[in-house]
C-alpha cells in the first residue's frame, strides 16, 4: 500500500511507503529487530531504528519525526 502527504499521521508495515508531495518516498525494511529506513531513490538506510526509538529526518522539504515500534510498524508524523 502506498500513502501520501496528506495521510500524515501514519503507521507504515513492512513493504508500505509513504509518498510525499515532491515525490520523495520514505520506506522500511525489517533488519532483525531494526527498522531500516530509506529516503528517496536510496539503497541505504538513511537511519536504523530499534523499537521505542525515533528520529527526526526530513523528506520532501517536510520534517518528520519517525517512530518505531515492537510490532511491524513505523510511525510517520510531521514534526
Amino acid at each position: 500500500m502506498q500513502y501520501s502527504e496528506k495521510d500524515l499521521p501514519v503507521r507504515l508495515h513492512d513493504g508500505e511507503m509513504l509518498a510525499m508531495n515532491d515525490g520523495t518516498v520514505v520506506r522500511w525494511e525489517s533488519n532483525g529487530e531494526a527498522k531500516a529506513v530509506f529516503v528517496g531513490d536510496s539503497f541505504e538506510a538513511l537511519c536504523e531504528l530499534f523499537p521505542d526509538q525515533s528520529q527526526e529526518v526530513q523528506a520532501g522539504g517536510k520534517n518528520l519525526m519517525l517512530v518505531a515500534f515492537f510490532d511491524d510498524v513505523l510511525e510517520v508524523k510531521p514534526v
